[in-house]
């Protein structure tokens, strides 16, 4: 295969400026190559049309640019223009395998399920032990999952770190009240509260300090407090109200969420049974994201539905963590772990439909989605 000239790179990188964004150019290079856009090729701050240029020359040194393509162009089916020139200037593109993921057999008791997926194989001598828990498809959970992990920062006061948040919104991240609730009470004399996205532990143990935002002065726009008995070591009595959603709206300075996209609040209770499975990515000890996976999570509601229980693992640092179903659709806010000491029962959070429905009716419904887009 001869590589392209300088000016077919050219016209390459012209194309793809206009047709792709700087998130789905992270994921096309991540899912044909298996390394980090930033890490590997690229160097941050760059505008977009040199950063693609810079990219595809990379990735024709080392032999992967035809991959590259073709990833883009499987998830770009409509644009007809950009594959005719990609074929065009590269016809080996055609020749890429259309890499779905590996096959998936849904099956009850070694019998395949009748609504399972088109390339399920023959049954097999297998049993669908618990039911529950559902097959994945596995580039598309890689690949929500690599988009969670984009939109959920570190929330930082001065120089400390004091919890987790995540992109709800262009401008908006959403964490708990408690987590700022020293800002909240010092007022004007309050130190500053940053987000700080991406930091991340990369291989080879190096951590990746990630991009930071400011939240903006007086940016804690919206928030309710924790019921006072989550404040002791009996968080339930008395239980919470409905006013007592430990969750706070901050606005940062600039809109990350235009290129890295946000984490729908959802405006109904999605179906949870208990033993439903759970992620959360978090900060643990203000330490580098993590994500902790429980197949076996949820215990069920609390305090007349306020309140989610769960076991998946948590640590100081978690609150205001985004709880996941499998499906990498928000659950709940995280806020609590019990405090009972040596033995504890559970870890709780606020179901997100309640936070998003005190949201709108406060009137920052707008915060959370960009020209009705998102």
């Amino acid at each position: 295969m001869a590589d392209l000239t300088g000016a077919q790179i050219d016209t390459l990188t012209k194309a793809l400026s206009g047709a792709v964004s700087l998130f789905e150019l992270e994921v096309s290079v991540h899912v044909a190559t298996g390394d980090q856009l930033y890490d590997v090729y690229v160097g941050r701050n760059e505008p977009l049309r040199p950063l693609i240029r810079t990219l595809l020359l990379a990735l024709q040194r080392d032999g992967t640019l035809a991959a590259f393509l073709a990833e883009v162009l499987r998830r770009k089916p409509a644009r007809d223009d950009l594959r005719a020139l990609v074929l065009d200037l590269l016809p080996a593109v055609a020749n890429q395998p259309d890499d779905a993921g590996p096959d998936l057999s849904l099956q009850t008791r070694g019998a395949v399920v009748p609504q399972a997926p088109p390339h399920a194989r023959a049954p097999g001598l297998q049993g669908n032990v618990r039911p529950k828990l559902a097959m994945i498809d596995v580039r598309l959970w890689r690949e929500r999952g690599m988009a969670a992990e984009t939109r959920v920062c570190r929330v930082e006061i001065g120089l400390d770190a004091a919890g987790t948040g995540f992109l709800v919104g262009p401008q908006a991240v959403l964490t708990n009240w408690h987590v700022v609730r020293q800002v909240l009470e010092a007022g004007s004399g309050a130190a500053p509260i940053t987000c700080r996205f991406d930091y991340v532990r990369l291989p080879g143990g190096v951590r990746q300090s990630g991009e930071t935002a400011a939240v903006i002065p007086n940016g804690v726009v919206d928030f309710s407090p924790c019921s006072a008995a989550e404040l002791t070591a009996d968080p339930e009595m008395p239980p919470p109200v409905p006013a007592e959603l430990d969750h706070a709206l901050l606005m940062l300075d600039k809109p990350l969420g235009r290129a890295r996209g946000w984490i729908t609040l959802p405006d109904a209770p999605l179906p949870l049974d208990p033993g439903a499975a759970l992620m959360i990515l978090q900060h643990p000890d203000g330490a580098p994201m993590t994500m902790a996976i429980d197949t076996d999570a949820v215990i069920g509601p609390a305090a007349g539905n306020l309140r989610l229980r769960y076991h998946t693992n948590t640590a100081r640092g978690s609150s205001g963590s985004p709880c996941f179903n499998m499906d990498w659709a928000l659950v709940a806010l995280h806020h609590l772990g019990d405090p009972a000491y040596g033995s504890p029962r559970f870890n709780q959070g606020i179901p997100a439909h309640l936070i998003r429905a005190r949201l709108v009716a406060n009137g920052f419904g707008a915060a959370l989605s960009d020209a009705g887009g998102g």
